[in-house]
């Protein structure tokens, strides 16, 4: 089948399938974050542990593309631009600043911050590409925002460092860029082709920001803290090797994967369940229990996301819409 094809999936079983993807997406994000703060606990800064991801997922993806689809490691001069804005934002902007940003602030208004980006999404179909959104997105737009709030219970501690509050917006507007992007990107390439050439350009990046001879190797063999209670102390190595399969890899393919089914707009309203999948790891894992209020908050984003994902597309423009004003960058 083919990309063109694939692009243009819709009924319930594609929409349920995209739901599912970004759902499953969003707990081994929220999962990973727990691994790489373990990490981070250990010695790993993370410019470095992004670094060494990014790296790490661009190799295995190279193996992958070598033995199911060499051609793919074919791409033209026009190319180039779209592929490194998508690797640049994608792969380096986003966890950059949302990393400035919970420096700065709580975790939970950090990820409010940033979870702004299926407003941005909206605010850009609506004005900047002139397309009809329709009034039941609004209002799960604001069902979402209103209750990560709650979950974030944005209440306490309200003093807010400025540098920390303008990397959080503008890490909401790169992550509401890598959606687009992303699924501009796929009227071209296949999602695995498109990640790879993503994680090189953003790996390149990452080798003029930090030169790989300055990489703290050491510490990968540092032992790290248990990630529940009576559960072994694994070294720093082993928990990059499961944030490279499973924390970047896996995670970004069924984003895009999502994409392509849902769209910028509807995936992005799916991704705000993530807090909700960091809240109940923290829980399970941690022992962080929820109070009344987040709890409420928690119901709260997924009737946004019901709404979201059962209203009718209308208007929105599909992946290969947008997909053609992404052709103007390739």
């Amino acid at each position: 089948m083919a990309v063109a094809d694939r692009l243009t999936m819709r009924g319930p079983g594609a929409d349920l399938a995209g739901v599912a993807m970004y759902l499953v997406a969003g707990f081994l994000f929220a999962l990973n974050g727990v691994i790489a703060k373990n990490a981070m606990n250990a010695g790993l800064d993370p410019l470095h542990l992004t670094q060494l991801r990014n790296a790490g997922a661009m190799v295995v993806l190279a193996l992958v593309v070598l033995v199911t689809a060499p051609r793919h490691f074919r791409i033209r001069l026009a190319e180039v631009p779209f592929l490194i804005a998508y690797g640049v934002v994608a792969f380096t902007l986003v966890q950059f600043l949302y990393f400035v940003t919970i420096s700065r602030l709580t975790v939970g208004i950090g990820t409010l911050l940033a979870f702004l980006a299926p407003v941005i999404v909206a605010l850009w179909l609506r004005f900047g590409r002139k397309r009809a959104v329709r009034n039941s997105i609004w209002l799960a737009i604001a069902l979402t925002l209103i209750g990560l709030a709650m979950v974030a219970q944005v209440w306490q501690g309200m003093t807010l460092n400025v540098i920390g509050v303008v990397a959080g917006l503008a890490c909401a507007v790169a992550l509401a860029l890598y959606w687009l992007l992303g699924e501009a990107g796929q009227s071209r390439r296949d999602a695995v082709s498109l990640s790879l050439w993503g994680f090189v350009f953003a790996s390149a990046a990452w080798a003029i920001v930090a030169p790989w001879w300055t990489f703290p190797w050491p510490v990968l063999g540092e032992p790290t803290q248990p990630l529940w209670e009576a559960g072994p102390g694994l070294p720093v190595w082993s928990l990059m090797v499961w944030g490279v399969l499973m924390g970047t890899v896996a995670p970004f393919l069924l984003v895009l994967g999502s994409l392509r089914r849902l769209g910028a707009q509807r995936a992005g309203i799916v991704a705000t369940t993530e807090p909700l999948w960091a809240f109940a790891i923290g829980y399970v894992l941690l022992g962080e229990a929820l109070t009344g209020a987040q709890l409420v908050g928690g119901l709260i984003v997924l009737a946004g996301v019901v709404i979201a994902e059962t209203s009718r597309r209308g208007g929105v423009p599909t992946p290969a819409g947008i997909g053609s004003g992404g052709r103007d960058l390739a």
